[in-house]
């Protein structure tokens, strides 16, 4: 997926994010081709003898932060082996038809590099970091992880009792939210104070304005929502 390869040096510029969310994961492999000699690159310089093989060249990686609003940016941080060089790092988003880059940045001297990109959808979707292979090799790729994007909306609550415009009986148990255009069935994911639950699309409405979702009484409480409540969702 990166347009350049390996190689040596050179200067440019790279995205210093604060690095918060969980542990990166290492990539390596016992079975890694042995570099030759001297490797020519595209450019012309070489790879000297013992330098890391690719499928060691990414040391680190982590999303900085798996929850996050439509909006702001999707990040990742970590390493790359600092004797490999400034080298292309980019940011794959997996989507219906594989992995494509996002964004691209340059590693520092010291390895550390950081990527992020502007997330404009809502959902959830993987991503990566991927380090362009040696002449005839494929990229390195670190581990996937996925990440998280919400809007937030204003959601009242309603029922229980009679019948939802979806065709089901509204009890005090029943899990799903009322919205006027999302089609029956359809399942949205809602975080609030850390507290996630995903359920479907019962019923229509509210008819308030500026009112996005109705929640049944039990999903109410169990996001532990109060009676009108600006929430994260996304489906």
């Amino acid at each position: 997926m990166i347009s350049s390869k390996l190689v040596a040096p050179a200067v440019g510029a790279v995205i210093a994010l604060c690095c918060a969310g969980l542990g990166g994961v290492a990539v390596a492999s016992s079975a890694a081709p042995q570099t030759p000699a001297s490797t020519a690159t595209p450019t012309g310089t070489t790879t000297p003898t013992g330098a890391t093989t690719p499928a060691t060249a990414i040391l680190s990686s982590r999303v900085v932060r798996f929850n996050l609003l439509v909006g702001h940016d999707v990040a990742m941080t970590g390493a790359i082996d600092p004797t490999l060089g400034r080298q292309i790092v980019a940011l794959q988003e997996h989507g219906q038809h594989g992995w494509f880059d996002v964004a691209q940045s340059r590693s520092l001297p010291s390895g550390d590099f950081g990527v992020r990109f502007r997330s404009t959808r809502l959902g959830s979707f993987a991503v990566r970091v991927a380090v362009a292979g040696l002449s005839g090799l494929p990229d390195v790729t670190s581990t996937p992880e996925r990440v998280n994007v919400y809007h937030q909306v204003l959601a009242s609550w309603y029922g229980p009792g009679g019948t939802t415009a979806c065709g089901q009986q509204l009890t005090a148990t029943m899990l799903g939210v009322a919205n006027k255009t999302l089609p029956c069935g359809t399942l949205v994911t809602f975080r609030y104070h850390h507290r996630y639950l995903r359920v479907p699309v019962i019923d229509r409405g509210p008819y308030v304005a500026g009112r996005d979702f109705d929640l049944t009484y039990a999903t109410k409480q169990a996001l532990g929502a109060g009676d009108l409540t600006v929430v994260w969702a996304n489906h």
